[in-house]
């Protein structure tokens, strides 16, 4: 069933953890504080634009739990899941901004026998596949992702439109990293994309993800929670152009 949507409707920001959204909230300086199924969301306003932050925790089964009980109870216009993500490629850095015009799902797969390779990590062998055999991939909105590709260009910002892995893991071993970006073309992961890119498109609302690179392994770059700073910015700069 796809839900109706109007001009009055809010925008919804997803981050997964408080310093995901907490540059949000300073900004936005929330009316209202709500918990629906366990899951909190802010009730805000930019200008005359009611804007909505969720927190949607950890995880593909938290992101897909609380983008659907979001598009239930606001009827968001739209929706902008923003956070970290690991890069996957050794051209990314951390505080680069990818926006994931597709998202490919990495927590479906099933190995084979195993009887000469590494049954604990079957990415190092050809045993990785999708159950039915082909590769989960959600699509984001392309007159959104057209929107925000003009807003970059009134911004003057540079930024990466690819490929997302998006599972419920965090990938460090280099050879395990170079086989995802080379099978499936996915310059990052991030743990909670999935699950908001399904639930959205099953309920017809235009939804993108917006990442900045908080670590890459292949140049050993460690984690810094400061990209999660980042992304909130980018996407502060980017609210009144859409």
């Amino acid at each position: 069933m796809e839900i109706g949507y109007d001009q009055k409707a809010p925008l919804l920001i997803q981050g997964a953890l408080d310093s995901e959204i907490n540059i949000l909230l300073d900004a936005l300086k929330p009316q209202r504080k709500e918990t629906i199924g366990g899951f909190i969301f802010y009730e805000c306003m930019l200008q005359e634009q009611p804007v909505v932050v969720s927190k949607t925790r950890i995880g593909e089964i938290n992101s897909a739990i609380a983008t659907t009980l979001a598009i239930a109870h606001y009827h968001p216009r739209m929706i902008l899941n923003q956070g970290t993500a690991g890069a996957l490629v050794d051209w990314l850095n951390t505080g680069d901004i990818v926006i994931g015009k597709r998202v490919c799902y990495m927590s479906q797969f099933s190995t084979d026998e195993n009887r000469d390779a590494d049954a604990i990590n079957p990415w190092k062998t050809d045993a990785y596949r999708t159950l039915d055999g082909d590769t989960v991939t959600y699509h984001a909105d392309q007159t959104l992702l057209e929107n925000i590709r003009n807003a970059c260009r009134k911004m003057n910002r540079e930024v990466c439109f690819d490929v997302i892995a998006s599972g419920d893991i965090w990938t460090k071993d280099p050879l395990q990293i170079h086989k995802h970006h080379q099978s499936y073309g996915v310059v990052c992961e991030a743990m909670e994309c999935a699950g908001a890119y399904l639930a959205a498109n099953s309920l017809g609302v235009p939804l993108i993800s917006v990442r900045a690179i908080s670590n890459n392994e292949l140049k050993h770059q460690v984690y810094h929670e400061s990209a999660g700073a980042t992304a909130q910015q980018f996407v502060l700069e980017l609210l009144p152009l859409l």
